[in-house]
């Protein structure tokens, strides 16, 4: 809380650190590390970052891919995928951006 305005939670996972096993959260989370296994944080966002590796399988809101990532994203809101990221696998979302440079080998689905 700084000057009473609470702040919202994130949970970074370093560089340094390597987790094997499935992630549930309420609160956004932010991958620099390596982490294979599901997560499930419905409501929040999340980030893998430039150095950050994901497999598995994700279910959030919104979605940022700056790293490299293997399988399954179901998002409620938007994915993004931007030129650093390395992305394999299947998408559903209601929105999904693919920039120039990215590398990008996915089977999407769109909703309403």
């Amino acid at each position: 809380m700084e000057n009473g305005i609470q702040k919202e939670e994130k949970t970074a996972i370093s560089n340094s650190t390597v987790i094997v096993g499935s992630i549930t959260a309420k609160e956004h989370l932010i991958i620099n590390g390596r982490v294979k296994g599901n997560i499930e944080i419905k409501g929040y966002n999340l980030v893998v970052g430039p150095k950050g590796r994901l497999e598995g399988e994700v279910h959030a809101q919104n979605v940022r891919i700056r790293g490299h990532m293997r399988g399954e994203i179901k998002a409620n809101g938007t994915v993004e995928i931007t030129k650093e990221a390395d992305f394999s696998g299947n998408i559903e979302s209601k929105g999904v951006s693919v920039e120039k440079g990215a590398f990008f080998d996915a089977s999407v689905k769109l909703g309403r």
